[in-house]
């Protein structure tokens, strides 16, 4: 990746700022460079889509304390990032729509058993960015993103029925 031409697709993660070891040489990413990553990829991330950020090189099934954060992918291009210092899994939502009332507030109540510092839901990207770096930078205290690793997941895709199909179980 270069400055002038970032991959901003979450898939490609080894490629960007923030995101796992280095393919080769790439210039030394910054905590600007991360947010702005960050606020490009979730404009490209489907709906239900997840990204896990969290330390480089740590074993998932590691029964260690885990520095970490996770973006999710709500209705109407809202975004739920959630801080731990567990890892978490996606959690399962009986829906993907939040009231006007909830957005940009901070919630520290248990709805979430993996969630231990909280978590906010914003349509503004740029927010769920700065809490993210925050938390790596300032919380965390890592000295520069490529200290971190991410996972991106993409949403599953159920299969379609062709017209037959539906007329057979109809």
């Amino acid at each position: 990746m270069t400055e002038h031409q970032p991959d901003h697709h979450p898939e490609h993660r080894h490629e960007r700022p923030g995101c796992g070891p280095a393919r080769g040489r790439r210039p030394s990413v910054d905590w600007v460079g991360m947010d702005r990553w960050l606020v490009d990829s979730m404009g490209v991330m489907p709906r239900s889509a997840v990204l896990d950020i969290g330390p480089s090189g740590i074993p998932v099934d590691d029964g260690a304390d885990v520095d970490c954060a996770q973006i999710q992918v709500l209705g109407a291009r809202t975004y739920l990032v959630r801080l731990s210092t567990t890892l978490m899994a996606p959690p399962l939502l009986t829906s993907d729509t939040v009231w006007r009332s909830s957005l940009d507030r901070w919630f520290y109540e248990d709805i979430f058993d993996d969630c231990t510092h909280g978590f906010l839901m914003s349509r503004s990207r740029r927010r769920i960015a700065e809490i993210v770096v925050t938390w790596f930078r300032d919380r965390c205290r890592f000295v520069t993103p490529e200290e971190l690793g991410c996972h991106y997941q993409r949403p599953a895709r159920l299969p379609r029925a062709t017209s037959a199909d539906r007329r057979r179980s109809g």
